[in-house]
């Protein structure tokens, strides 16, 4: 019997997210921090939960690109050899084409999480170095939810979309704009 290759980022994904609970659990009992801006690198660390969780769930979703590709040729094969399809599928006309919706979503749910990580990251930082740790870690840990669904809501009618979206971006707006008026006092 032959390895079906999709289980293999589906193990990933499962370790993955995993490793998201686990930053979760570590984030949940750590000691309470001071409510105002970090002091040193000690007071970073729930922050660094939050980086942690972050890069879990990034992985979470490229190895969940990697499934829904290789689930969906499958899938396509299976067409093909009932005859259902004139032609046989191609593993790149499967993962880079745009007739697959399911393919569609999770390249879109990994290429927007990309694209809107730095802002994240850089917004959490600056915000927990010149605002708050506790504050940072609040608004990452909102950020992390309103993104871990994306995926779901990419596949509804538009404007569902923007149930993840804009409250995402309002995280880093806010951590960015109350940074920015801290340091101009």
């Amino acid at each position: 019997m032959a390895f079906n290759i999709k289980y293999l980022p589906l193990s990933s994904i499962a370790t993955m997210a995993a490793a998201f609970v686990y930053c979760m659990y570590l984030a949940m009992n750590h000691p309470e921090t001071s409510p105002g801006p970090a002091e040193s690198l000690h007071d970073y660390a729930p922050v660094i939960y939050v980086v942690a969780a972050s890069m879990c769930m990034y992985y979470v979703f490229l190895f969940y690109q990697s499934y829904t590709t290789f689930d969906e040729l499958q899938k396509a094969q299976k067409a093909f050899r009932e005859k259902k399809t004139k032609e046989a599928p191609i593993l790149k006309q499967i993962k880079y084409g745009l007739d697959n919706a399911n393919v569609v979503a999770a390249n879109r749910t990994a290429g927007n999480y990309t694209e809107q990580l730095v802002p994240f990251l850089l917004s959490l930082y600056l915000y927990s170095t010149y605002v708050s740790v506790q504050g940072a870690t609040k608004w990452g840990w909102v950020w992390l939810f309103f993104r871990s669904f994306y995926v779901i809501v990419f596949k509804l009618p538009f404007p569902s979309l923007f149930i993840s979206t804009i409250p995402a971006y309002y995280c880093i707006w806010f951590m960015i704009g109350a940074t920015l008026v801290t340091i101009s006092k």
